[in-house]
């Protein structure tokens, strides 16, 4: 069983929804599922369609729709644990995988925000020789290379469900299976616009795309105005501003903005997923000039396309940024991602220190390339 991939993962929940008996004594039934990645709506959301599952109700399609609350019944059933609590106790998830239900129904347990208690615990279960409940965990922020993520992996009584954030690829095809749908083309510059602003959740992606539908509905074409109209916010703009002040070097901006971004609610978690898109995009950037472009070319000619009004900003960001500062980048926010997983009341101050280092380095060598 070991690694279910995006493509199968559906699949794999229908199978565990017609399945039946305890937990591990199946092919069709892991003893625990670990659901983690970049995309933490996306690893909340294909939780939730586990834990339907696992109660033996038909998971939904996946169409979009963002999981609910555990109704009254299923309360009964499910005892939700999380990493402070394994850490103050660790033999509660054995304790817990043991236990029988007291009304013969199948139990649940579900750890969120799993990481190293989680994983000593769940080592402890293993040895178990017996297990009673479903595990279901998430761990939102996980990377596949993590000892977490290698025992699902590899153990064959587990499962592991990666969910990451939609690359470039995959927003484009998720636009183009939407307006297709409706019967939409979008012009270039509507669909860099449009592109720029999905893909850090897709269920969140799929409601704007409908949205957006919905409104040009007739038309038969999408405008930038139509994508300004329907799906920027305010927050969209913040996020780009933000990022573009911090990679040219601006950190005072850049801390304003991403205050401004805070106090619209948005989570540092999603600031990081956001910092790490636009670290992938001057990555390619950079791969393109390694062929012979100018940094001007390179941006005219990104696929999907740089929306307009930033090319300018972004190109002038490259020559500041090289593959080899790149990728001590990307691997600064990922550690800055893990930090505030593991001190959550520190996370706006680990993601502002992340971004401001991501600046002064921007700065000093924006300087000497002109």
């Amino acid at each position: 069983m070991t690694l279910i991939r995006k493509a199968q993962q559906q699949a794999f929940l229908h199978k565990l929804a017609r399945a039946a008996g305890a937990p591990g004594t199946q092919p069709d039934v892991p003893l625990a599922l670990l659901i983690y990645g970049s995309d933490t709506g996306g690893v909340r959301t294909l939780a939730e369609q586990a834990l339907q599952a696992l109660l033996g109700k038909q998971p939904p399609q996946d169409n979009g729709a963002q999981g609910g609350h555990d109704d009254a019944g299923q309360a009964l059933a499910v005892e939700v644990l999380d990493e402070e609590m394994l850490k103050e106790d660790p033999g509660r998830l054995a304790d817990e995988a043991q236990a029988i239900s007291m009304f013969g129904d199948r139990r649940v347990v579900r750890v969120r925000n799993a990481g190293a208690a989680f994983l000593k615990a769940m080592q402890a279960v293993l040895q178990l020789p017996a297990v009673e409940a479903f595990i279901i965990a998430e761990a939102p922020g996980l990377k596949s290379g993590a000892a977490l993520a290698k025992l699902f992996e590899k153990e064959k009584r587990l499962a592991a469900l990666p969910v990451y954030a939609d690359d470039a690829a995959d927003v484009q095809r998720l636009i183009d299976t939407v307006m297709r749908a409706h019967g939409l083309q979008l012009e270039p510059d509507a669909r860099a616009l449009l592109a720029a602003q999905l893909g850090a959740d897709q269920a969140l992606s799929r409601m704007e795309l409908e949205k957006l539908a919905l409104y040009c509905a007739g038309s038969g074409t999408v405008t930038v105005q139509d994508v300004q109209a329907i799906c920027s916010d305010v927050s969209a703009h913040l996020m780009q501003d933000m990022l573009d002040a911090f990679f040219s070097g601006d950190g005072a901006r850049g801390v304003r903005l991403l205050h401004g971004l805070l106090q619209e609610g948005v989570a540092p978690a999603a600031v990081l997923a956001a910092a790490a898109n636009h670290i992938g995009l001057l990555r390619s950037l950079r791969a393109a000039m390694e062929q012979g472009a100018s940094a001007r070319q390179a941006v005219e000619r990104a696929r999907p396309p740089v929306f307009f009004k930033r090319r300018e900003v972004v190109a002038r960001q490259l020559a500041a940024w090289t593959p080899e500062r790149l990728a001590r980048a990307d691997e600064s926010v990922w550690q800055a991602t893990l930090a505030t997983r593991r001190h959550s009341v520190l996370e706006q101050a680990l993601t502002e220190r992340c971004l401001l280092s991501l600046a002064l380095q921007a700065r000093q060598h924006g300087r000497r390339a002109a």
